[in-house]
């Protein structure tokens, strides 16, 4: 038998109270039930056009039995994503604290005023060879001097 979009709406109100009772026991939340109900409707009154139907309150209530465990199903995995997203905060990360981001730009300062002191060979050869790990050979052929002379001036810096 083929459902006119009558047939359904008689249908659905008289069994709309007892199907929404019915999805609520499934789902525990009235305002879902209300909505699931409200989905089956718009469900049959689709299916009715392109369907014959033989038992038309069986298809009703299976209808909604199917869409209530869609519901709960889709909750269920956005539960466990959000419990994935409640796990990775507690990852550890990888980014200094901010005291430690504080401390640092103080320790920087520190000792940026530090290499201002210094004579400008002096610092020449500490930066040659700390920040950019030149050997003393290097050092000492850039700068002229001999590889004894690089190391008194590194070991300046160092004490100063």
């Amino acid at each position: 038998m083929n459902l006119t979009c009558q047939d359904i709406e008689h249908l659905f109100h008289e069994h709309r109270h007892e199907l929404t009772r019915c999805l609520y026991r499934i789902v525990r939340c009235e305002q879902a039930a209300a909505d699931l109900t409200q989905e089956t409707y718009m469900r049959l009154v689709n299916l009715a056009q392109t369907t014959s139907v033989i038992y038309p309150r069986a298809l009703l209530f299976r209808t909604a039995t199917n869409l209530a465990i869609d519901y709960l199903r889709k909750g269920k995995s956005e539960r466990q994503s959000g419990d994935a997203l409640d796990a990775a905060v507690e990852v550890p990360s990888g980014a200094p604290s901010a005291e430690r981001a504080v401390l640092d730009k103080q320790r920087l300062k520190i000792f940026l005023r530090a290499i201002d002191t210094l004579s400008p060979r002096c610092r020449e050869a500490f930066l040659l060879h700390r920040v950019h790990d030149c050997s003393y050979r290097d050092i000492a052929a850039r700068l002229e001097i001999s590889e004894s002379a690089v190391e008194k001036l590194i070991m300046r810096a160092l004490f100063y």
